[in-house]
């Protein structure tokens, strides 16, 4: 009897259980971040995470996310360095060009920033990047900024 009981009650379950009309809201907004902001824990004090690259490594490719519908068409998404959180000078430890683009039917686009060898002069420079979007897609309030340290050996002790 209670085999018959529990069976019942199961079918009973299953039955008036799955026809609930499930009604979810979805997001239908537009936003890109950085990957690094996503996975990495932000700087003591501050909102956003810090990597830290060597004056010898090249490029830096930062990864951005698109946190939308994939767009049929090249998006280019505009950056800018925040000169507050930034120590670094263009042209001399850095350059960028100021957008990228997320191609066609992709979830990543990727900032590149060719960080230049200024040889052993020791310390270390700073450098914000902070996205800004373009009209139909908006920076992620909370993911939009990194920094990037720069670190530069230390000259070569004389005897």
């Amino acid at each position: 009897m209670k085999k018959i009981i529990s069976l019942f009650s199961l079918v009973m379950v299953l039955l008036f259980g799955s026809c609930i009309e499930q009604n979810y809201p979805i997001w239908e907004g537009a936003e890109v971040e950085f990957q690094d902001a996503v996975v990495l824990t932000p700087v003591p004090g501050q909102t956003f995470p810090r990597v830290t690259v060597a004056n010898t490594v090249g490029a830096v490719n930062l990864q951005v996310n698109l946190v939308a519908r994939q767009r049929p068409n090249d998006e280019t998404i505009t950056y800018r360095i925040v000169p507050e959180n930034t120590t670094a000078v263009q042209g001399t430890d850095f350059n960028v060009s100021g957008s990228f683009v997320i191609p066609a039917n992709e979830s990543f686009g990727r900032v590149t920033i060719d960080v230049l060898n200024t040889g052993a002069v020791g310390g270390f420079v700073d450098l914000m990047v902070e996205l800004e979007g373009n009209a139909e897609i908006l920076p992620s309030q909370n993911y939009k900024q990194v920094q990037v340290r720069i670190t530069r050996p230390n000259p070569p002790v004389e005897d």
